[in-house]
């Protein structure tokens, strides 16, 4: 798999077609695609978007739901040469038209539920031909995807495989959208890192595996699959976070790994025993996004019996760079250690390392960490340096060599001049029996000045009062730790991936819940 990784997705797309031909690749409720299936259809939409005028290095928009079409679209234009730029349709139509502009789209693959925010994007859209609608004719384009199967395939030049493929976009802690500029090369490196090698502890992943993500299908979309790719594995589609529908979909398709935040596997456990569906094809579950206490991670592995995977990634690193294996010596509540072909350093804003146990920012260095976002020297020169990439992460050294997440620096609080990390008071309150989850924010109080605002969600049937909270938490942390403000909701916000929403926590929470 080494030298395949240093290849383009396309030629590795085709040395598995060529390998394993009949073996599934795509597996999904609307259909489904062996590797030689891929490999043909991959070919065709190439075919099809060269024809219709898109070259290397041209960035193609992508506003679709999670369907197929979105992995062909992606391995069609990594043929081609040209760049994927996945849309978040959840956005305004400013900030999505603020995407197109910044990586200079002017082709679109689409569906036409998207009209209406399609429809305040055809300024930077001026040619018809190339708004591409996948499942059915919209209003304002003249391609559909079927016309795949009109074109007479043609020979691509292949491209390098340290070019870009992928404008992976992220609004980080400015709120302003950033292309993480990624490679090929970065994509396979970092799906190598999924695999044991000699002499290289991976996640242990393997080419038997089924695999599927449920993040959402414009954060990290090359997730997916590209694991499957490097192996010639099998992948799974699938676009819900209902936990009835992906308990059936692990049983009808047999999946044996999945990938999502700690809170999805929190909320199907609540439903374990009412599906009715046979999950004992489960061997992994990876879990990115937030840190597990020991009681948690053995309680989940333990009604799942599956091993937990806790992980940490990011857009800039192509994905997981550390994480926590089940089967070596872990510590939990940890972000674990670095993945073969990753190294980290916590610095202190002096740029020093750090000893254990003091607390500095996460910077991350390897194959997979891509070199800067597209059009944006200055944020590239801020958090890019001499192949370090400065994650804006607070984290600390364990004695025993792991990294501990502490929080992201913008959200650090200072209360009474003392700081607090909004999630070590998560991390006590989730200890708390009946608390199913929980986000700490930021506050004011006219005489204290800043505060920490703690936002509780129940555990199903169980009912918590913030006065007793609050006296939970007197009991295990200092008491300028403590939040003044406890606030009982319903249903924390969320993003599409699972992850907490903070910025709707915060605006709620500003305007009394």
């Amino acid at each position: 798999m080494e030298k395949l990784s240093h290849l383009d997705l396309g030629a590795v797309l085709r040395h598995q077609a060529a390998r394993c031909p009949n073996k599934p690749a795509l597996l999904s409720h609307a259909r489904s695609l062996t590797w030689a299936e891929l490999d043909d259809e991959v070919d065709r939409l190439a075919t099809l978007l060269h024809g219709l005028g898109v070259r290397a290095n041209d960035a193609v928009g992508v506003l679709l739901n999670k369907r197929p079409e979105v992995v062909t679209g992606f391995l069609a234009c990594a043929r081609l040469g040209a760049v994927v730029t996945p849309v978040n349709f959840k956005l305004s139509t400013d900030d999505v038209r603020r995407t197109l502009e910044i990586a200079q789209v002017r082709t679109v693959l689409v569906e036409r539920e998207f009209d209406a925010l399609l429809h305040g994007l055809l300024s930077q859209l001026p040619d018809p031909a190339r708004i591409l609608y996948v499942g059915g004719r919209g209003s304002y384009g003249e391609s559909v995807y079927e016309d795949i199967e009109h074109v007479d395939v043609l020979p691509l030049e292949a491209p390098d495989p340290r070019s870009p493929v992928y404008y992976n976009f992220t609004s980080g802690t400015t709120g302003r959208p950033k292309g993480a500029v990624t490679t090929h090369r970065q994509i396979l490196a970092n799906a190598l890192t999924a695999f044991d090698r000699e002499g290289a502890d991976g996640l242990g992943f393997t080419q038997d595996d089924t695999f599927l993500s449920l993040f959402s299908v414009f954060s990290h979309p090359h997730e997916i699959f590209h694991r499957s790719l490097l192996c010639g594995g099998t992948f799974v589609v699938l676009d819900t976070l209902s936990p009835r529908v992906v308990a059936q979909a692990v049983e009808k398709f047999g999946v044996s790994w999945m990938m999502a935040v700690p809170s999805f596997y929190e909320m199907l456990l609540d439903h374990v025993g009412d599906l009715g569906c046979d999950l004992s094809t489960l061997r992994r579950l990876e879990a990115g996004g937030a840190a597990l206490s020991a009681g948690r991670l053995e309680h989940l592995e333990a009604v799942f019996g599956a091993d937990l995977l806790p992980v940490w990634g990011s857009t800039e690193t192509t994905g997981v760079a550390l994480a926590l294996r089940p089967d070596r010596p872990r510590e939990a509540g940890t972000a674990g250690l670095p993945l073969a072909g990753y190294q980290v350093r916590v610095r202190d804003h002096h740029g020093r390392d750090c000893a254990p146990g003091a607390v500095g920012e996460l910077w991350v260095r390897g194959e997979g960490v891509c070199r800067g976002y597209v059009n944006n020297p200055d944020e590239t020169a801020a958090l890019f340096q001499d192949g370090w990439y400065a994650t804006r992460d607070l984290v600390r050294w364990t004695e025993r060599g792991f990294v501990e997440f502490v929080g992201r620096r913008s959200e650090m609080l200072k209360i009474g001049g003392i700081r607090v990390y909004p999630l070590e008071i998560e991390q006590v309150l989730r200890q708390h029996p009946a608390v199913r989850d929980v986000v700490v924010v930021r506050a004011e109080e006219r005489v204290r000045g800043e505060i920490a605002r703690a936002v509780v969600q129940a555990r199903t049937g169980e009912q918590l009062e913030p006065r007793k909270l609050a006296r939970y938490c007197r009991d295990r942390m200092p008491v300028y730790k403590v939040p003044r403000i406890i606030e009982i909701w319903e249903e924390i916000p969320r993003l599409p991936n699972g992850k907490v929403d903070k910025s709707q926590v915060l605006a709620r929470a500003e305007a009394g819940g």
